[in-house]
């Protein structure tokens, strides 16, 4: 029975020592794959920013060739390359790791918005035979700008890569000493342990213990040496004769549960894989019915032909509402400014207008300061509209007006209409948010009182009120923050 215990100790010791080195091993294995991805990630995006600069080049020439020769394959060449940067820096955010990553890719995308400004500015110029030098010497700085920030955003990649690559080394060297020094002491512990067996057991005991280590190597085909006499030494011999029978059953047993749980393992692994390729599917048959960028290159397109037909009111029309859908698909989850907001209104009024006529009037007194204000996108739309369809459902004629002025530390925004007004039992619904019917954009009054509360972290940041005789006033009251550096945390991150 005493034997049966040290046994017992030296497989737990075994033990110990190969899960040790296998633990340390794994650890090794796992940041060797992390730099390895994160170097592979790098590489893909130094690549991207290398095909955006070809096309930034593409796009230069295709550009002077129209303004030399104004014809239609030329600027239809502008255009393309217009789509295919702005293909390429839509890639470039999911690379994102870091702010300072953030700030060069947020910078990118407001040089080449200009940018896709000023090309369209040309062309319109070089089809009215207008002066084109000196716009087209703000565009040349605004590539050369463009250019830059994409070497910037390409050093900060590779800055922060190389950084994480360092403290990676440096993990690495200090796990690998730890794997040295814990070999080292197993060893040192196991050395000490084979000079008190060897000192204090007889011959026999000694045979039995190397048959113990090559069952401990695994070697459990290894026969017990004979011994004949009948004592206390025979006894040990045949009860770890019936150990090794017992351990190789439990091998066995061992053997096949495992093989059950790999079997198992696998049929789950399948189910994961089968459905990953339901949700992708899920996910290709959604990208494929609303493609972004095909609807915007449609757009474009037939601007063009508008442009070419001399139809401007078509082509008024158009470009307000690819505006308007290039900001809600590109910005309904990004943080955006107020003067955006009050931009984006003007293109929604434009388009309804053009539907509609001019019953209903748009007044807007938003002081310069408040401008600048950082809030989250499709705020101020769905209010309008929701003004729009409630508050002038049963009348021909009125006025919305929009108000933003600071007051200390905040700005409050009106959104007012001289409309029907509410019944008091639906505005006291709409108070409590208990009402959510919406038939405008799909974003009611609880979505956005949930989104800026969320956004600056306060509590009723909206309010309404209203007269049943006629009039509705929906008041929005928020931090005045102009610095995305300062924003709470949680948004932050989800930038």
């Amino acid at each position: 029975m005493k034997f049966f215990s040290v046994q017992s100790k030296l497989l737990a010791f075994f033990f110990i020592i190969i899960l040790s080195l296998l633990a340390i091993d794994i650890l090794i294995q796992y940041n060797n794959n992390y730099l390895v991805s994160l170097v592979n990630e790098t590489f893909e995006t130094i690549n991207t920013i290398n095909i955006t600069k070809k096309d930034i080049s593409s796009l230069n020439s295709n550009l002077q060739r129209y303004l030399i020769s104004g014809d239609s394959d030329s600027m239809l060449s502008v255009y393309g390359s217009l789509n295919s940067i702005d293909e390429k820096l839509s890639a470039l955010e999911s690379k994102i790791l870091t702010k300072e990553e953030y700030l060069y890719y947020t910078n990118l995308i407001t040089i080449f918005e200009y940018l896709s400004k000023l090309t369209e500015r040309l062309v319109i110029y070089k089809k009215g035979n207008l002066p084109l030098s000196k716009t087209y010497s703000e565009y040349i700085d605004f590539s050369n700008f463009l250019n830059l920030y994409l070497e910037k955003f390409s050093e900060q990649k590779i800055k922060f890569t190389m950084e994480i690559h360092h403290k990676a080394q440096r993990q690495l060297n200090t796990i690998r000493k730890i794997n040295n020094l814990v070999i080292l002491i197993w060893t040192l512990f196991a050395s000490l342990l084979s000079i008190i067996f060897s000192n204090t057991f007889t011959t026999p005991i000694i045979n039995l213990s190397k048959v113990a280590n090559k069952i401990a190597h695994g070697n459990l085909e290894t026969q017990l040496p004979e011994y004949s006499a009948n004592d206390e030494v025979a006894v040990l011999y045949q009860s770890f004769s019936n150990m090794i029978s017992n351990i190789k059953d439990m091998v066995k047993k061992l053997e096949e549960k495992a093989d059950l749980e790999r079997m198992y393992a696998q049929q789950k692994i399948e189910a994961i894989k089968y459905r990953q390729a339901l949700q992708e599917a899920e996910l290709k048959n959604l990208q494929a019915q609303i493609n972004p960028h095909f609807l915007f290159n449609t757009l474009n397109t037939i601007l063009q032909i508008a442009m070419f037909e001399n139809a401007k009111q078509t082509y008024e029309i158009l470009l307000r509402t690819s505006n308007y859908l290039r900001y809600v698909v590109h910005n309904i989850t990004r943080v955006v400014k107020l003067e955006e907001e009050i931009e984006n209104v003007k293109n929604y009024m434009f388009i309804y207008r053009m539907r509609f006529g001019d019953r209903i009037k748009l007044e807007i007194d938003v002081e310069n300061e408040t401008k600048l204000l950082l809030m989250p996108c499709m705020i101020l739309q769905p209010l309008v509209e929701n003004a729009i369809i409630h508050g002038f459902k049963e009348s021909e004629y009125g006025t919305i007006k929009i108000l933003a002025k600071k007051n200390e530390d905040m700005v409050i925004i009106e959104v007012s209409d001289n409309g029907k007004g509410i019944e008091k039992e639906t505005l006291e619904d709409l108070k409590n948010f208990s009402f959510e019917h919406n038939k405008t954009t799909g974003i009611g009054i609880n979505n956005i009182a949930k989104r800026l509360s969320y956004f600056y972290n306060i509590e009723s940041p909206l309010y309404i009120d209203s007269n049943s005789e006629g009039g509705t006033t929906v008041t929005i009251k928020v931090p005045f923050i102009t610095d995305i550096s300062k924003l709470p945390k949680q948004e932050v991150n989800n930038i």
